[in-house]
């Protein structure tokens, strides 16, 4: 966009100059014989004492040879009046009289006759003029003379208003429509050249959204309204016949104020100056100040002030523009490449206005040229500024996305190392609470005395607390990086309420608390959710509501199903102190609990109700406090679920076999010893036979060799792990394609969990397992694949006779 800006703008300066230049050379005509015709030496000026609208009488004395063409404002006289003699020829052959385009109320008289009705202003209508245009151009031939008469006398009367420095030429049609002709070119274009500019800019404000381009757009405005006025054109479109000369003034007032705030902005001085920055904002609050002021004001008082506000400004943004070029600061350049001219126009006008130099036509064009050429060079510097800024923006982003992308690098090898700290450290407990897990299971059935017994059941509590500790925290962390999915599967609502009944038992006698479960019958035998991580939520509910009852209290869990939906609804009831309302959402934070203290009175680290309302979400349902008092809380629990048909389906144990008894094999893939020892004393006790084998090539091996009717593998191994060897097995093992592969790890996370389903594993238990789970893993799959086969058997046994 720099370098669109940048050359529209050397287009348009090159466009304006050729402009120039080809008018210049097409309508100037300074060297042809007979050109204009100058009055000037022959011009008398009236000095006596005479101030009425009647021309004085030739014979009267006070007619001086004219020593300057200045009039000013401050003459006493109303009227000032001029005379000239010409010859015959030369009003005949040169009819016109041209004059400054700024020279106010002018009538002239050949022979004491007035050639125009009325008098001719700087800001007269064209219509009301002898010719329509912005030129002061008088005819001489419009009355009728003494055709005898070889030289004829030509009064011209001036009204001043202010200060005004003029010329007196005569010339003839021709001249007179090249003249006109060539100033209309040159003021039109240089007019478009402004509003190009401010259209131009207008667009880049809509692409690039800075509001230096409105500024830049307000400047370009004012300056085109100022230099129709200074170059006359304001007549083509306003009526400004009743204009006041202050009103002119006013417009390039305006302009002042605006291009001190464009200053600013080109300059940088918030940033690069910021007490120049203050007082040049001082300086155009002064400026609008004398603006509101202006109609009580003298002309002379408005110029005056302009000039103690303006010149300082201008000079002083000069002198701050050389030390930023000094300093490399492009803008800066363009912005000096710009700016002297227009400070020379200035100068060379207020020069001309008082009168030391020869009054020309081409004052009025001085600002004008150099406000065009100002606003092309302003329009360069801010396309250089823009670039600066968008260089400085890109540097920027650059650095911040290198930062970013080390902070993610540094994120990422945060989050690894957290995973990798959290997977051994979960493998490292889970893996020693296995092995006393399973010693607990073998002694469960062993002759204990009471005491033996109690010290029995307090060592298995807290390993089950243990457990579920450390399966807590992961959940947490796997919940806070969004990793938690649900994996459903066929489970039973029933026998997940009689688990953990079994579980809190222990807890709730040891307080002691009522502890009771409850089960519509509206609720389905068997649904398709995920149960583990329901499991998971009730049993922070119940941890909770356990935890915060005091003695003698009830805890009370009951399930339904919502009417018409296939949403369980679980109640989880207390009776403890409730939740104040204002402590509602502070509860579902992690690490907060309700008030402060709860910590030393009730224990926990505040994770029990923002990981199971984690966990209820990434079940798809939800989690809410249904009402809370001083007498109790109880929590709603609604998580959808699929129902389950089981139209052919038949319970493994209700199968009948006939004579034929086949008992279960089960491989046993596990690395540590004491584990695979323990897992495969637990299946000889419940009549299963096993092979135990200690990583997962291994395990590859003996799928390969033989069928099995379960493989229980652990995931990390050495040699090969539990997830690549699941995957080898699904490969090769033509025998055990369709075997069932339990995960039993001691990495707890939900992640770990999906990527060892997406293996090919159908089950995934974590350490330490339980001789119930166990039980339950060796009736649903194994001993199912026995019917199975022993049916495939049969089948093809029957097949065989019939054939």
């Amino acid at each position: 966009m720099y370098r669109i800006g940048r050359d529209a703008c050397k287009t348009q300066i090159i466009t304006l100059f050729f402009c120039f230049f080809a008018s210049f050379v097409l309508l100037a005509d300074e060297n042809k014989p007979g050109g204009f015709l100058d009055l000037e030496p022959r011009i008398e000026v009236f000095q006596g004492d005479w101030d009425k609208a009647d021309r004085p009488d030739s014979s009267a004395k006070g007619w001086t040879p004219l020593s300057e063409t200045s009039f000013r404002a401050d003459d006493r006289r109303e009227f000032v009046w001029l005379r000239a003699e010409i010859s015959k020829t030369e009003l005949t052959t040169k009819p016109w009289l041209l004059l400054h385009p700024y020279i106010q109320k002018v009538t002239a008289f050949v022979d004491g006759k007035a050639t125009t009705a009325e008098p001719v202003h700087f800001w007269s209508n064209p219509d009301d003029r002898p010719l329509p245009h912005h030129f002061i151009a008088i005819p001489l031939n419009t009355v009728d003379l003494n055709p005898s008469a070889q030289n004829h006398t030509i009064h011209i009367r001036v009204e001043p208003l202010f200060h005004i420095n003029t010329f007196f030429y005569l010339l003839n049609d021709l001249e007179l429509v090249k003249e006109l002709t060539f100033h209309t070119a040159l003021a039109f274009a240089l007019l478009a050249m402004i509003a190009i500019m401010a259209i131009y800019n207008l667009l880049l404000y809509f692409s690039v959204r800075d509001s230096v381009y409105l500024i830049y757009v307000a400047a370009s405005l004012s300056a085109l309204a100022y230099a129709c006025l200074l170059t006359n054109i304001a007549v083509y479109f306003v009526d400004a016949s009743g204009l006041n000369p202050k009103q002119g003034f006013l417009a390039g007032l305006v302009t002042f104020i605006i291009h001190v705030l464009l200053f600013q902005r080109l300059l940088d001085t918030g940033n690069k100056y910021p007490r120049i920055h203050k007082l040049a904002s001082v300086i155009a609050a002064t400026g609008f100040i004398w603006l509101i002021l202006s109609p009580l004001l003298t002309y002379d008082v408005l110029v005056l002030g302009w000039m103690v506000l303006g010149y300082p400004v201008y000079f002083g943004a000069l002198f701050i523009a050389f030390q930023l070029a000094k300093s490399g600061y492009h803008p800066a350049r363009y912005f000096i490449v710009g700016w002297v001219p227009y400070l020379v126009a200035v100068i060379l006008t207020g020069v001309e206005y008082a009168s030391l130099i020869e009054p020309t036509n081409w004052v009025s064009y001085f600002v004008p040229v150099a406000l065009a050429w100002e606003m092309a060079l302003f329009s360069l510097a801010l396309a250089s500024r823009i670039k600066i800024l968008r260089d400085e923006r890109d540097t920027l982003q650059a650095q911040q996305i290198e930062v970013s992308e080390k902070a993610r690098e540094a994120l990422e090898r945060s989050n690894r190392i957290k995973d990798d700290f959290l997977n051994a450290v979960s493998h490292e407990l889970r893996t020693p609470l296995h092995t006393i897990q399973g010693q607990l299971d073998m002694l469960r059935e062993a002759p204990l005395n009471r005491e033996q017994n109690d010290a029995f059941r307090l060592i298995e509590y807290a390993n089950l607390r243990m457990t579920r500790q450390v399966g807590g925290i992961l959940d947490f962390v796997d919940a806070q990086d969004e990793n938690l999915l649900s994996s459903p599967q066929v489970f039973e609502p029933q026998s997940l309420f009689d688990l953990l009944e079994y579980e809190f038992r222990e807890a709730a006698r040891a307080k002691p608390v009522s502890l009771a479960f409850g089960m519509e019958d509206s609720v389905p035998g068997k649904v398709f959710m995920d149960g583990l991580m329901l499991e998971k939520v009730l049993y922070q509910l119940i941890d909770n509501a356990v935890k915060f009852t005091s003695a003698g209290g009830e805890v009370l869990v009951r399930g339904s199903r919502l009417t018409d939906d296939s949403v369980l609804r679980i109640l989880v009831s207390d009776t403890g102190p409730g939740i104040p309302d204002a402590q509602r959402e502070k509860v579902f934070q992690a690490f907060r609990q309700g008030e402060a203290g709860l910590t030393r009175r009730y224990g926990g680290v505040g994770l029990g109700l923002p990981l199971a309302s984690s966990l209820a979400n990434a079940l798809g349902g939800q989690m809410r406090v249904l009402e809370t008092s001083d007498h109790g809380t109880t929590l709603e629990v609604t998580v959808p679920y699929g129902d389950v048909h089981q139209s052919e389906h038949h319970d493994p144990d209700q199968l009948s076999l006939g004579d034929v008894i086949q008992v279960p094999r089960v491989l046993v893939v596990e690395d540590d010893a004491g584990n695979r020892m323990i897992l495969r004393k637990q299946l000889e006790k419940i009549g299963v036979i096993s092979e135990g084998v200690q990583n997962g090539l291994e395990a590859v091996q003996a799928a390969m060799n033989e069928p099995w009717d379960m493989i229980i593998m652990d995931c990390q191994m050495p040699v090969m792990d539990g997830i690549e060897a699941t995957r080898e097995i699904r490969l090769k093992a033509a025998a055990n394609l369709d075997t069932p592969i339990i995960a039993v790890t001691a990495n707890a996370s939900e992640s770990y969990r999906t990527q060892c389903l997406e293996a090919g594993m159908d089950d995934y238990c974590t350490k330490p397992l339980r001789m119930e789970k166990l039980q339950r893993l060796v009736t649903h799959y194994a001993e199912h694949r026995v019917v199975t086969r022993v049916r495939e058997q049969r089948g093809l046994k029957d097949s065989l006779i019939d054939s």
